[in-house]
């Protein structure tokens, strides 16, 4: 008898015992998604912010072609000694979602536009955007703009899939977290390591190797006007002298270099274009 009783306490500490283990397990499960949910949510919000800041760069970038620039966005410049003031109005307008690129599927660009109309019903002030530039840097962004101004008679492909980044960082003056302003000659594409990298355009590897603040870096000479540069990769697949195809993975993203990190990972593509030795904005030439 005291057999048996010894025997369904061990049984019902054991089933006791996994009952609680299992409990814990849920509990730290559940957490775990929860926190991830939170994650992939702020990712969203970031997807959209950085596909708004995509089409006012190309809008942008077109304004600088010779075309008007969009009625939505004015301008006001005050130069106040060392510093450049510059304020940006934007109305509130759906017409700033309008754009011959289609980044985004076509229902989430219709529900964008349905919210932005309805934000617009209530005659909502426009907003003023104020910005402090130094004066070196303002004008300097001003004379490399006027100095040289890119022509459009190239197109390369993305080179990352458009579903596996999204755009860090854009063309132009951008201020590093010591407060220095900077030219900015590429775009950052942010995206996990170890995603795969592919040429932008056929042609030739003039250099791949690890570089001082590029870390690893891979150019690519594509005819005899562009060259494109791929720098912080994780690996390199390609030795120089080889010739590659639109499209043929070179690399992979990474964090090697000198990189700004503002979150758990680093990880991200920087990419140029070069016409006739210039850098120039990439997201002029990267859409068919």
């Amino acid at each position: 008898m005291n057999n048996q009783k010894k025997i369904l306490a061990i049984v019902y500490f054991f089933t006791l015992s996994i009952t609680l283990f299992l409990a814990a397990l849920l509990l730290w499960e559940y957490r775990y998604f929860k926190r991830e949910a939170q994650d992939l949510a702020q990712v969203k919000d970031a997807y959209y912010q950085h596909v708004e800041m995509l089409k006012r760069s190309l809008n942008a970038s077109m304004s600088e072609d010779g075309e008007e620039e969009p009625e939505t966005e004015k301008k006001k410049i005050i130069d106040d000694g060392d510093y450049v003031t510059v304020d940006f109005t934007e109305d509130a307008s759906d017409e700033e979602l309008s754009s011959p690129f289609e980044i985004i599927s076509r229902e989430e660009d219709d529900r964008l536009k349905a919210i932005k109309s309805n934000i617009a019903k209530l005659t909502v002030p426009p907003v003023v955007k104020r910005k402090r530039i130094p004066k070196k840097v303002f004008y300097k962004s001003l004379h490399q703009k006027t100095r040289y101004a890119p022509q459009r008679d190239f197109v390369f492909s993305w080179p990352i899939d458009l579903q596996n980044f999204w755009l860090s960082s854009l063309f132009g003056p951008r201020r590093r977290p010591n407060g220095h302003v900077e030219f900015h000659h590429a775009i950052d594409m942010a995206a996990c390591k170890g995603t795969p990298v592919k040429a932008a355009a056929a042609g030739k590897i003039l250099l791949a190797q690890n570089m001082s603040g590029y870390g690893n870096c891979i150019m690519i000479e594509n005819n005899h006007r562009y060259k494109t540069r791929y720098a912080h990769l994780h690996r390199i697949m390609v030795r120089p002298g080889q010739i590659v195809k639109e499209g043929e993975v070179i690399g992979s993203v990474g964090d090697t270099g000198l990189v700004r990190k503002s979150g758990r990972d680093a990880s991200h593509l920087h990419f140029e274009v070069h016409q006739n030795g210039h850098r120039v904005n990439p997201l002029i030439f990267l859409f068919g």
